[in-house]
């Protein structure tokens, strides 16, 4: 029997042990979801939305459970590990509603024929998810899809099973048996879910993993849906407010541990406001608590970048790579061609990169093959508005953190995703498209 051990990323501590789903007992799942997709897609998508708002009061019942077990297993401050569970459970009556309004037939006609177009179920969905945000990204990838009229197997993040454990346990006291169900283990689990009878993949995580399942569901034509991580810019125009800016950087470069997809990773400031801009981050960047990296891999890799950038001449501004508990790190007077401005860091580093323009700024965040999202500080709006369309990412936003308001896609560009979700656009890709056409009476 191979089992899967769960830590507590703070101490190292194992929290428990638990039984891997065998490679037969995810055909049984595959083969039982398959059976019950036929009555919950019968039902409408209103049925099914207004079960999954129903199951979100045990969530709400037991929302300081989860805070505590995403702070214990995964590392999250517990303050950041409420906002989480309340911020989600907070929008689940507004994803119904979207979902429904998106997924209403349209009809159009030329006078002699109507022609109605349907979004019906797709069938068995394999969502597989991170552990940065361990109940956000089950609930954003798998509600959509479940509303749609899919049936999902679930693979939490081996390195938070108990959390995506406990979540489903609570839905499934309202859904009906097998119309969400839990598969257990690492990767290999996710490819035997990948490789079976399922008719939609949902991943988000690294670029490597994501070319692996495209490429084994490709072989089936199987929908896939990817979000595979960001190295995410900030640009600072001469005119733009620098204490604001800076107080942005700080916190979205180190919320979450930087443990975040869209983090910013690298800022680009013109070199005369290059000195001005990194003493106010670091005045920010010293009122910032972070808490535990998920793992010893992980933080091992952000201190590989930033002591292969240090040991190639960049200056360190703010921070101890060398202290016993990770903290934020500033480095400044790096080159393109370092490790950290090419790669995805995903931990608690800023780098500042002085610039002589903002075309320069634009030609060197453009570089990475990653684009999720990236940000432009600027005080003439129409301005920063110009230099944000010209960065390739999917997501700009001017002023503010990328991601747009209500209803807008969750999308990224280039080598950072394929599909997206969010969005009426976004919760149309759970479900295949269908038209039927005939003549007016």
């Amino acid at each position: 029997m191979k089992t899967l051990k769960t830590f507590n990323p703070s101490t190292g501590d194992l929290i428990k042990e638990l039984e891997v789903t065998t490679d037969k007992e995810i055909q049984n799942i595959v083969c039982r979801s398959k059976e019950v997709q036929k009555f919950w897609g019968a039902k409408t998508v209103k049925e099914r939305a207004d079960l999954i708002v129903k199951s979100y009061e045990g969530i709400e019942a037991h929302k300081q459970e989860l805070a505590d077990l995403i702070h214990l297993e995964m590392g999250k401050t517990p303050v950041e590990s409420l906002r989480e569970v309340e911020i989600y459970i907070g929008g689940i009556k507004n994803m119904a509603l979207e979902v429904i309004d998106a997924l209403k037939p349209s009809e159009k006609t030329d006078g002699k024929v109507t022609t109605t177009t349907y979004h019906d179920p797709l069938g068995v969905c394999a969502s597989i998810t991170p552990w940065n945000f361990p109940l956000g990204m089950p609930h954003t990838l798998m509600m959509p899809s479940l509303m749609a009229g899919n049936t999902v197997i679930f693979k939490p993040s081996e390195e938070v099973p108990l959390i995506g454990i406990m979540y489903a346990e609570i839905l499934n006291k309202v859904l009906p048996k097998d119309v969400l169900t839990v598969v257990i283990g690492t990767g290999d689990q996710g490819k035997k879910l990948v490789e079976s009878d399922v008719q939609l993949i949902t991943f988000t995580g690294s670029q490597a993993t994501g070319k692996h399942i495209l490429e084994h569901a490709g072989k089936d034509l199987k929908r896939v849906l990817l979000e595979l991580g960001g190295k995410d810019p900030l640009i600072v125009l001469e005119d733009a407010d620098l204490g604001a800016a800076a107080q942005f950087a700080a916190a979205n470069s180190f919320r979450n541990t930087g443990q975040v997809c869209v983090s910013t990773e690298v800022i680009y400031v013109l070199e005369s406001q290059e000195r001005e801009f990194l003493e106010k981050l670091k005045k920010y960047t010293a009122d910032i608590q972070v808490g535990s990296m998920i793992h010893k891999k992980q933080r091992d890799h952000v201190l590989k970048q930033v002591t292969g950038a240090l040991s190639a001449g960049a200056q360190l501004e703010y921070g101890n790579p060398k202290a016993e508990k990770i903290q934020p790190i500033i480095l400044s007077k790096l080159t393109p061609d370092m490790d950290i401005m090419i790669n995805e860091t995903f931990g608690p580093v800023a780098c500042v990169v002085a610039v002589k323009t903002p075309e320069e700024a634009v030609e060197l965040a453009n570089r990475p093959n990653y684009a999720l999202g990236a940000v432009v500080f600027g005080g003439d709006l129409e301005g920063a508005k110009k230099i944000g369309r010209q960065l390739k990412a999917g997501m700009v936003g001017i002023n503010k953190a990328s991601g747009g308001v209500k209803g807008s896609p969750w999308v990224g560009a280039g080598q950072s995703g394929y599909g997206f979700h969010g969005s009426a656009e976004g919760h149309r890709q759970f479900t295949q498209l269908r038209i039927l056409s005939a003549p007016n009476i």
